[in-house]
């Protein structure tokens, strides 16, 4: 796909209408400034102060230092065009992003592309998202003026609220040499989390960070109960086959849980009643009371497929994405881990296992920033070169399953506060006679 933006100034005047958004308006004229004018005598000078009406503030305007904010929000071009448009800023006023072009959604690039049968081979969604990024100058720009001010303390929040499942983690950076940054894939080099807007009055990743501590429930497919050991060191109450007892400990306000794992399967679809994880509906989980959670001291990990995609929900009469992560958090959760496509079983365990022992090998460690090591690890056992290889030799298929296993380890997103931690609670060692 051309990088170049189709159309005058992008699409054609496309009409940003994303769910929850109003059109973008119209860049106004700039007005002449207003002629000093004397005041009339008759005009009486106010003895007190005179109160204002209440007016909206966006809470989010200004960020906390180190903060930035990436919005993505959804454009209608030409018919059969679907675009977004992007807005960015951080606690600096200067340092503000605002795309001069709509850009066409890359349906090509997406990770949920990745699945058995498929015809795209992993190093050709990478070298694509490579190729991809070279259109996105201002973006890289915008990121890398961040990087150079913030350094390692940079936290970016990508608040998309499009259902096109772009690969942000993905993007690919340039160096800049004067101010000492390398290249390399944005969620490996910085600190990235996802957010959507979420119908909860003062629901923001820019508030207060969780402290999710406690013990670990689980639940778990049949096929998925190895997923069991990967909390062995820890208090942990699973549940293994049907989720219906799971599903009744949410129902407990005195619950304690620092983490509520699932690992089983997802199926999405494009409205809600083909939406599913262990067999139940997003409708029937979206009823589910789960005052469990409603102190947002609890880290949920979604460890089932396609369960970080979200849905547009127009089909119901509402201008909303909706999804698992969006559920969990409207519910009260502290966080959640879900994933944008679909991994393997065997190696989705393996992955896992990974993840969560960084996440909890040090309790003060921000769950964002255990994913980015996550990534760099990933990202640093690339093969060299990408490709150039016989299609069809054993050297191509084998490399091509290394790439894969990377864009798996991307494919795990953390939807929270950026410095949202994790303290689980620690079994007693069993004293031997």
């Amino acid at each position: 796909m051309s990088a170049e933006p189709s159309g005058p100034r992008g699409l054609g005047g496309a009409i940003p209408l994303g769910p929850g958004m109003p059109a973008r308006p119209p860049a106004p004229e700039p007005l002449a400034a207003p002629r000093p004018a004397a005041v009339p005598d008759h005009v009486a000078e106010p003895q007190e102060a005179v109160r204002l009406p209440a007016a909206p503030v966006d809470p989010d305007a200004r960020l906390p230092a180190g903060f930035a904010k990436l919005s993505v929000q959804r454009a209608y071009g030409e018919p059969g065009q679907d675009a977004f448009w992007l807005t960015g800023h951080s606690g600096e006023l200067e340092s503000r992003l605002d795309s001069e072009y709509t850009r066409l959604r890359p349906d090509d690039l997406v990770l949920h592309n990745l699945r058995p049968g498929s015809s795209m081979p992993p190093s050709e969604i990478l070298l694509g998202l490579a190729e991809w990024s070279q259109g996105q100058d201002p973006l890289v720009r915008w990121i890398n003026v961040l990087r150079a001010r913030h350094g390692a303390e940079l936290q970016l929040v990508i608040w998309d609220d499009t259902d096109y499942d772009i690969p942000w983690e993905l993007l690919h950076l340039t160096d800049h040499q004067e101010h000492g940054l390398v290249a390399g894939i944005l969620g490996a080099l910085v600190t990235v989390v996802r957010w959507t807007t979420v119908r909860e009055a003062g629901t923001t990743p820019f508030g207060t960070p969780a402290s999710c501590a406690g013990h670990v429930l689980g639940y778990y497919a049949e096929q998925m109960r190895r997923d069991v050991e990967v909390f062995e060191e820890y208090v942990h109450r699973a549940h293994i086959g049907t989720p219906r007892t799971f599903l009744t400990e949410l129902t407990r306000p005195d619950l304690g849980a620092g983490l509520v794992y699932m690992g089983c399967h997802a199926e999405y679809g494009a409205r809600a009643h083909e939406v599913r994880i262990a067999s139940v509906s997003w409708s029937d989980l979206n009823r589910q009371a789960m005052p469990a959670l409603r102190d947002g001291s609890t880290l949920v990990c979604l460890n089932a497929c396609e369960s970080g995609r979200l849905f547009d929900n127009r089909g119901r009469g509402e201008n909303a994405l909706r999804g698992f992560a969006e559920l969990f958090l409207r519910k009260g959760a502290g966080g959640c881990i879900a994933t944008s496509g679909k991994v393997g079983d065997d190696i989705a365990h393996l992955l896992i296992k990974e993840l969560v022992g960084r996440v909890c090998a040090d309790p003060d460690l921000p769950v964002a920033r255990a994913l980015r090591e996550f990534r760099a690890s990933a990202v640093a056992r690339l093969p060299d070169p990408l490709s150039w290889l016989d299609v069809g030799s054993r050297a191509y298929t084998e490399r091509q399953q290394e790439i894969l296993l990377v864009l798996y380890s991307f494919m795990f997103l953390y939807f929270g506060h950026p410095l949202t931690t994790l303290r689980l609670r620690v079994r007693a060692q069993e004293v031997r006679a």
